[in-house]
């Protein structure tokens, strides 16, 4: 039987051998492990398969194995296959690749581990914030995202606009050039030519809507760090900030628009039917593949507010926590900082995620190396082994430094639902704008856990 003092000598011997053994959990025997290291995780959105060939390298400098558990393609399939193994005990997973926006609850629910340690100072400090919760680390940020704001940089030349600076320039330049084009476009003799609408964005009922209403509420005034939206100097920032998405999308965006995710905005900008289009880093490599050649894009932060010239988004992306349940949590603990060392981070910038270490973004020798795929410095953009066209790293850099993560919270789903109905129904035109201010008060309730019975991670043993 496993007795308080028991744990006590096993937490000091884990500490003991932590350097050698390449991390253990506290109050676990440092134990022989064996079998493979499982990881659960959604594809790799890359092209470039560049999280296999960190995992490969992993497992050749250690001599161990790791299984890869593909998870079901949408966010809400991830999460409630992932929540219910951890809570049935019955997954046998190690490593879990978690959405960003999942620790909090995820540690509520028992179903992962703290982290055995602080973070280093090399990770960006908006993207630390995604790991923590109730005073503790709960994972490591593997891979990250900002939104950024695409945009057609032949037609805002051509008509002689600048990039916009904020929400209302923007509005009236979607309007100008996509007019002026469209006249172009009909009087010219070029055959039949699209539409040109003046914005895309992810406005169809699921975790993309959510992400582009925080956006449009931070925009009005919003306070990322606040846990309520009816109080104090949040009062009214989600109710405008709807009203703004529902007024670009009538005067802007097509209907389409409602029914949008991540590919199919990217599809419409790609295809030359938007001036510009909200959406994030890992999709700039499939537009400058698809893009007409001549047709010349770029990307820049979002729009700022104009009150104080701010420029935020949401933060999405990936963290690595360890398995309540792990039965290698030495392994798994040694995969996390391999995965996300500034080695493998430079290599996920350079071949198509943003990385979440400040060091990445580096040039010259304080950079980390990362090394070249056989044959890649030879290839060609979107040959196999090739670095994928990503952002301006600069870019990418400021808006990571910008960004802010969605409100942390165990019962952030079910506030993320209520946004997500109470939204598309104003923007399909059902219950005016009154349903803005009740969505105020159902978001604050929900993110309360006052519209969901909650659940509570198992008392500590001992």
């Amino acid at each position: 039987m496993t007795t308080p003092r028991t744990r006590a000598a096993a937490a000091l011997l884990c500490l003991t051998l932590l350097p050698a053994a390449g991390g253990c959990t506290a109050g676990e025997p440092d134990l022989p492990e064996h079998g493979a290291i499982v990881l659960a995780t959604g594809s790799d959105l890359s092209s470039s398969g560049i999280r296999q060939d960190l995992i490969h390298a992993w497992e050749k400098e250690h001599g161990r194995t790791v299984r890869l558990v593909k998870l079901p393609d949408t966010a809400d399939g991830q999460r409630s296959q992932l929540l219910a193994a951890g809570q049935s005990g019955n997954g046998g997973y190690d490593v879990l690749n978690l959405d960003v926006a999942w620790t909090a609850e995820f540690a509520e629910a028992g179903v992962i581990r703290p982290w055995p340690a602080p973070l280093d100072g090399d990770f960006l400090d908006s993207v630390a914030k995604t790991v923590e919760y109730d005073g503790k680390v709960w994972g490591v940020p593997f891979n990250t995202d900002a939104g950024l704001l695409y945009y057609r940089k032949d037609l805002l030349e051509k008509y002689h606009r600048p990039v916009p600076s904020d929400w209302d320039e923007l509005k009236k330049t979607a309007q100008d050039v996509a007019s002026d084009y469209n006249r172009d476009a009909a009087g010219g003799h070029r055959g039949k030519v699209p539409r040109m609408y003046g914005m895309v964005a992810q406005l169809r009922p699921y975790e993309g809507l959510t992400v582009n209403t925080l956006e449009s509420a931070w925009a009005n005034g919003g306070d990322p760090e606040a846990t309520s939206f009816t109080k104090d100097e949040q009062v009214g920032a989600l109710q405008q900030g709807v009203t703004d998405l529902k007024d670009r999308l009538d005067a802007i965006m097509p209907h389409e628009a409602t029914t949008m995710d991540e590919t199919e905005s990217r599809r419409w900008f790609a295809d030359g039917r938007a001036l510009f289009m909200r959406n994030w880093p890992v999709e700039y490599a499939s537009v400058a593949e698809k893009l007409t050649p001549g047709v010349k894009f770029d990307v820049t932060q979002l729009p700022a507010r104009r009150s104080d010239g701010k420029r935020m988004s949401v933060l999405g992306g990936q963290n690595l926590a360890i398995s309540a349940g792990s039965k290698r949590p030495a392994g798994a603990r040694s995969l996390i900082e391999a995965l996300t060392s500034p080695r493998s981070e430079r290599c996920l910038l350079e071949r198509g995620f943003a990385a979440t270490r400040d060091s990445a973004y580096r040039e010259g020798t304080e950079a980390p190396r990362c090394p070249p795929r056989s044959g890649a410095e030879h290839a060609e953009p979107g040959a196999a082994g090739a670095p994928e066209p990503r952002p301006d790293s600069h870019t990418l850099h400021a808006a990571l430094l910008a960004a802010e993560p969605r409100p942390r919270s165990a019962h952030y789903q079910t506030f993320s639902k209520v946004v997500q109905l109470g939204v598309s129904a104003l923007l399909n035109g059902r219950g005016g704008t009154a349903i803005a201010d009740q969505l105020a008060r159902e978001a604050d309730d929900a993110l309360g856990g006052r519209g969901a019975p909650a659940t509570r991670r198992p008392a500590d043993d001992g």
